[in-house]
C-alpha cells in the first residue's frame, strides 16, 4: 500500500510540472509572448488580353507539286514516277530556285484492286505518286514556275501558300498594339470599376502564329496549269496577329 501510495505521489507530481511548464514554453525570450505569423492580403488585380493585329505583303511561296502515274505494272508505274519527278527537279534548278529550298514531302506506291459482289479482285495497276514541297522565295518567278509545271511532267499541284519568311519587325509591331490594346481595356474596367489602375504585375505573350494560307490564291494557281504560260497569281495581303495576357495591380 505505501508503495502504490508513493507511486500516486509521483504522478500528481509530474502532472503539475508539465501543467505549469507549458504556458511558459508559450513564452519567448525575455519573457515576451511569440510572435504570430499574419499572412499578407492578396493583391487587388485585373486581368486583360488583347489582340495586335499588322498586315503585311507574303514574300514567300510554298508550293506542293509532284507527279502520280498509274501502269500496269509496278516497275512501270515507279519508273515513270521517277523520270518525271527527275525532270521536274531539273527545272526546279534552272528557275533558280536554291536545292535547300526543294523537299520530298511524300512517296507511295499502290495496288489497284478493285472489289465486285462483297470481293476484292486481283490487282489492275499500280500507281505511284511523288510529292516535293518547294519554297519559292522570288514571286516575281511564281507565275513562269507555276506555268511551267504540266511542261515538265508535274500533273498535280496539291497547294500554294504564301507567307512570310522574316517575321521579326512585323512581330514586334502586332506585340507593341497588343500591349497598348491591353492598356487601355484594363484602365477602361478600372474606370468603370471606380478604382485606380496601378503598375504592371505580370504578362504573358502568346505564341505568334503563322499567317495563315489564303484558299483564293490555291484555286487561281490550281485553275491555271494546263496551258504552259505563266499562271496568274494573286498574292493578297498577310495578317499577323500576336496576343498577350496582362495583370494590373489595382488601388
Amino acid at each position: 500500500m505505501k508503495t502504490l501510495a508513493a507511486l500516486a505521489l509521483l504522478l500528481a507530481a509530474a502532472l503539475g510540472a508539465s501543467a505549469c511548464a507549458t504556458p511558459a514554453a508559450a513564452q519567448a525570450a525575455g519573457g515576451q509572448p511569440a510572435a504570430v505569423a499574419v499572412a499578407a492580403p492578396s493583391p487587388r488585380t485585373i486581368t486583360v488580353s488583347a489582340d495586335g493585329k499588322v498586315p503585311a505583303r507574303p514574300d514567300v511561296a510554298i508550293v506542293q507539286t509532284g507527279v502520280r502515274i498509274t501502269a500496269k505494272t509496278a516497275e512501270g508505274a515507279s519508273a515513270e514516277a521517277n523520270a518525271r519527278m527527275k525532270t521536274l527537279l531539273d527545272e526546279l534548278k534552272r528557275l533558280g530556285v536554291a536545292e535547300k529550298d526543294v523537299q520530298t514531302s511524300q512517296f507511295s506506291l499502290t495496288a489497284e484492286r478493285p472489289w465486285e459482289n462483297g470481293r476484292q479482285l486481283p490487282v489492275t495497276s499500280y500507281t505511284a505518286a511523288s510529292t516535293v514541297t518547294v519554297k519559292v522565295r522570288a514571286l516575281d518567278k511564281l507565275p513562269t514556275l507555276l506555268g511551267r509545271l504540266p511542261a515538265v511532267g508535274a500533273n498535280e499541284v496539291d497547294s500554294v501558300q504564301f507567307g512570310k519568311d522574316e517575321l521579326g519587325a512585323v512581330r514586334d509591331e502586332a506585340l507593341a498594339l497588343a500591349v497598348g490594346a491591353a492598356r487601355a481595356r484594363a484602365a477602361a474596367v478600372a474606370k468603370a470599376a471606380g478604382v485606380t489602375l496601378g503598375e504592371v504585375l505580370s504578362i504573358d505573350v502568346q505564341p505568334v502564329g503563322r499567317p495563315m494560307p489564303m484558299g483564293a490564291n490555291v484555286m487561281m494557281a490550281k485553275a491555271a496549269m494546263g496551258d504552259g504560260g505563266e499562271a496568274p497569281v494573286a498574292t493578297g495581303e498577310l495578317e499577323i496577329t500576336a496576343g498577350v495576357n496582362m495583370v494590373f495591380a489595382i488601388r
